[in-house]
């Protein structure tokens, strides 16, 4: 039992940097290593069904319910999605996943 009164560790940058490579990757048909984070999700060739997917993907890794739909059109690239999506959560404009539903 924990008696320091802290929470679960915060979701740090890395951690949701690690999700998004690997789900935009696996939809773009390369391996994480070769995924560049600055290029847009559109120079993979992701369309609309992909982008679904990585949406699904973000709700089931974090836990998420209802994130903003227009967020991955917002944020084209894994570290500009990455930050956008960092920062809802740890503002708490989105909850943050318990530590047992990280991957």
């Amino acid at each position: 039992m924990d008696t320091t009164g802290t929470t679960t560790p915060a979701l740090t940058l890395d951690d949701v940097r690690k999700v998004l490579t690997e789900a935009v990757a696996a939809e773009a048909g390369v391996t994480p290593a070769e995924l560049e984070t600055d290029r847009a999700f559109s120079d993979y060739g992701l369309d609309s069904m992909a982008a679904l997917s990585v949406g699904m993907e973000i709700e089931d890794s974090f836990g998420l319910t209802d994130p903003p739909v227009d967020l991955l059109w917002d944020h084209p690239t894994v570290d500009t999605l990455s930050v956008a999506l960092w920062q809802l959560i740890s503002t708490g404009l989105l909850p943050a996943p318990a530590a047992e539903d990280r991957r």
